[in-house]
């Protein structure tokens, strides 16, 4: 047995059942003020959008896509707890696969695949393999939105570490090599800042966002002017083009 198999088939119970508590339908509704803030720009104003949301988990976010009215969004996870608590919630179309399997026979399927905190779960070379087949399972002008550890945020080894599962962590130059090689036609990185959902997180928000100028004045003050993302987290939207855009990227 593969060792992550061992962590993945107690997902919940070891993990993320201590980090977050149990799944309630209040918890979605609290997370999808989040999702509202900060992911909805991310996809197709077309509801009729095809979305399948990789490593779902408990299914927070396909919950929040069907209720924002995309009705084809869809989700899979291997961790069959994780799969039990999105299905006893009451979240449709989730099911439990790997990914490395599931995109066979679905070249051109979709229109948006998101993967929130999954490829970091992967060697170097199972990464390059699933983002070929992610790629492929995307329509053109489809978009692969991918969410990592940041490696150059201050705390960075808070999620690299977190998880025994994990291999690595990115920065702004590794994603855009990445996709460059992997043959996107473009790539956009954002920052995973926090959102304003409650009074708590209003009253935290202003003080992230002065800490944060401060670490980004210091990469200023060593390395002048360009793009800093100093959140723990990193979100990459990176679009596939048309055919003879892939072929003459070579």
């Amino acid at each position: 047995m593969d060792y992550k198999q061992r962590f993945f088939e107690r997902y919940v119970s070891t993990h993320t059942g201590h980090r977050d508590g149990a799944t309630t339908l209040k918890q979605f509704q609290q997370r999808a003020a989040y999702f509202q803030q900060r992911w909805s720009g991310f996809f197709p104003a077309a509801r009729s959008a095809r979305i399948l949301d990789v490593g779902c988990g408990n299914g927070s976010l396909v919950w929040w896509l069907q209720r924002s009215g995309y009705q084809y969004a869809e989700g899979i996870d291997v961790s069959a707890e994780q799969v039990a608590d999105a299905q006893a919630v009451g979240v449709a179309n989730i099911a439990q696969a790997d990914l490395r399997t599931y995109l066979d026979g679905r070249t051109g399927c979709y229109d948006v695949i998101v993967m929130r905190d999954v490829i970091e779960h992967f060697s170097k070379v199972e990464i390059l393999d699933l983002l070929d087949d992610s790629r492929n399972a995307l329509r053109p002008g489809g978009r692969l939105i991918v969410q990592v550890p940041n490696a150059e945020a201050p705390f960075f080894g808070r999620i690299r570490y977190g998880d025994f599962t994990h291999e690595l962590a990115f920065s702004i130059t590794s994603l855009q090599q990445l996709f460059a090689v992997i043959g996107f036609a473009s790539v956009a990185l954002y920052p995973t800042d926090p959102g304003v959902s409650s009074l708590r997180s209003a009253l935290r928000y202003p003080l992230w966002r002065l800490v944060a100028a401060f670490y980004q004045l210091l990469l200023f003050a060593e390395l002048g002017p360009g793009q800093r993302i100093v959140t723990q987290g990193i979100i990459a939207v990176a679009v596939r083009g048309a055919p003879h855009q892939e072929r003459d990227h070579g």
